[in-house]
């Protein structure tokens, strides 16, 4: 019989097999043991479900979980919903099921999503849509990383809007509150922003302040960089703050591109005005865009990507590619 519970600790080698064999071979949550415990382990509870036979012990599915707070009634995002074929044709949606029921979810939204998990959630009678995809060109003869066939920057307003590096969660909670955070659609709280921003095993992420010309700050931009073929770009993960304050700072990005000698920064994100990009000198990207932007560097892969994701309908819901598990190393 197979039934349905949270894993425990001594579960871990088992479901990092499971990965490696049913959902993609050589990932990093199936060989790196230190990576799959900072995603999935808080306080000794594993965020993973299990759909496991209880006889034998052989998993037939999991649900990874990102909570997004200690809060009750959490604001989640799914990581790996996999099942396998079992006598239950409908595990992987009681598996879930229970996930919600076990946590009490609030909201729950990822991006990403697989064929098989878009085909459900349509049958479902759920809404697909992507992510908005926009870049900022360098103002260079050449690209590497980009394939540009038609070359656009558009000229951006000078607003006197600036970016000011910050280094500690301390230094963020200055300009956004816990109260702010706890009020947020996909509510976080800051000992996941330390975690997930400053404590990250692998990535180096810079967050900035966007200091106005006042001197003040209302909103927090989180960038990191990628690498390929000897080059560099630079990617908006994450913000924090006055939405207004994001068309702003197109001469600070322009600045910050120049000085890390970046071919472009760009952004996904979803809920976000396109015109808020677009006034600002940012430039569309889709999959039949004839520049490419690509998104995917471990393995580097010289093609534009969507991230799908189902339409949650909910008034104030933002989405960027730092939540979930989108941003990490594959």
């Amino acid at each position: 019989m197979i039934s349905i519970r949270q894993a425990v600790y001594e579960d871990i080698p088992q479901i990092m097999k499971f990965i490696d064999a049913h959902w993609k071979k050589g990932h990093i949550l199936a060989r790196d043991r230190e990576f799959f415990e900072w995603q999935f382990v808080d306080d000794g509870q594993i965020n993973v479900f299990l759909a496991v036979d209880d006889t034998a012990g052989k998993i037939y599915g999991m649900q990874g979980v990102i909570l997004y707070s200690k809060r009750p009634n959490p604001d989640i995002s799914g990581s790996i919903w996999k099942t396998i074929k079992s006598p239950n044709p409908v595990l992987g949606m009681e598996l879930e099921k229970y996930m919600f029921d076990q946590l009490q979810v609030r909201y729950s939204c990822s991006a990403g999503l697989s064929n098989k998990a878009n085909r459900i959630y349509k049958m479902l009678g759920m809404s697909p849509t992507v992510m908005d995809h926009y870049y900022r060109l360098a103002d260079i003869t050449n690209y590497k990383i980009a394939k540009i066939k038609n070359k656009m920057i558009p000229k951006a307003e000078d607003t006197g809007y600036g970016l000011k590096s910050i280094h500690t969660v301390e230094e963020m909670k200055e300009i956004i509150s816990e109260e702010v955070l706890a009020n947020c659609i996909m509510s976080k709280d800051y000992a996941y922003i330390q975690k997930r921003y400053f404590d990250h095993p692998v990535y180096q992420y810079d967050i900035w302040k966007i200091v106005n010309q006042d001197g003040t700050s209302n909103s927090i931009l989180i960038t990191r960089e990628e690498r390929a073929e000897d080059r560099k770009v630079g990617k908006i993960i994450d913000f924090y703050g006055d939405l207004h304050d994001l068309g702003k700072i197109t001469c600070s990005l322009d600045h910050l591109i120049k000085e890390k000698q970046y071919e472009y920064m760009d952004v996904y994100s979803f809920g976000i005005p396109v015109q808020l990009y677009e006034q600002a000198g940012f430039i569309r990207c889709d999959m039949d865009s004839e520049n490419i932007i690509p998104n995917y560097f471990h393995p580097f892969e010289q093609r534009n990507v969507t991230l799908r994701l189902m339409d949650p309908r909910i008034e104030g819901f933002r989405l960027f590619l730092g939540d979930g598990d989108q941003d990490r190393p594959c």
